[in-house]
């Protein structure tokens, strides 16, 4: 296990708005987070044990506060926690994958649609700095950032759709989502596809053209699934 980084800025906000991470201590919320990015990024594969010493001796802490942090990260589906078996980064199968992308591209369905017709324009231009960050990642061959940019695009649009309700729906899938959008960014060649459907899912929001939006984003989505379906078992499978 490697040695404990920064916390991702995303990272803490994301567990913060979903777990009520700001309610914990200082101690379990770095445990939460670094472990937490460790297993999105894929330092941590699946079925990598977490048991209770070898985690406390790592972040010179005592059992209890890292049963705390190892049971917010279950909620989040990233560590599996069963009878009589140590605490181990959680797995996830093909049809269970299938079945979050599912629900992601019905709930965006709704997002792109409700951004078409009532988002101001000004909130519209919002995605345009997640954007360019997504192009710069594109130009340096940065997936990792691209990722990122990703994470900041879908917040933005969260933020800014009108109908305020699907937004919790979405989080409330927890973060294996990012841990499946960084696996799956990371094949190669992947990023300049994903950044021309981005694009085109902005232009179809300032055009104001739902059907389109729609189109686009529940692509973004197919796509993304059959690149799992593809790559998982060979590369981060359970």
């Amino acid at each position: 296990m490697t040695e404990a980084a920064e916390e991702p800025t995303f990272i803490t906000q994301a567990l913060s708005r979903a777990m009520g991470l700001e309610g914990q201590g200082a101690l379990v919320r770095r445990m939460v987070t670094v472990l937490a990015t460790e297993i999105i990024e894929g330092t941590l594969p699946a079925d990598y044990p977490l048991t209770s010493v070898e985690v406390g001796q790592r972040f010179k802490t005592s059992r209890t506060p890292v049963r705390q942090a190892l049971g917010l990260l279950q909620r989040e589906g990233l560590v599996a926690i069963e009878p009589r078996r140590r605490p181990r980064v959680a797995s996830l199968t093909l049809p269970e994958i299938r079945d979050i992308y599912q629900i992601r591209a019905s709930l965006y369905a709704v997002i792109s649609r409700s951004i078409v017709q009532a988002a101001p324009d000004e909130a519209i231009a919002r995605l345009h700095a997640p954007l360019r960050r997504m192009k710069l990642a594109v130009h340096t061959g940065d997936a990792l950032d691209y990722f990122y940019g990703t994470v900041d695009f879908r917040w933005i649009e969260a933020e800014i759709c009108p109908n305020r309700s699907v937004g919790p729906l979405i989080e409330s899938l927890g973060l294996r989502t990012y841990r499946l959008r960084r696996f799956g960014l990371a094949v190669p060649g992947r990023t300049e596809i994903s950044f021309r459907d981005y694009s085109r899912l902005v232009e179809a929001y300032e055009d104001r053209d739902a059907d389109l939006a729609v189109a686009v984003g529940g692509s973004i989505m197919t796509k993304a699934l059959q690149v799992i379906e593809k790559n998982w078992p060979a590369v981060d499978a359970p």
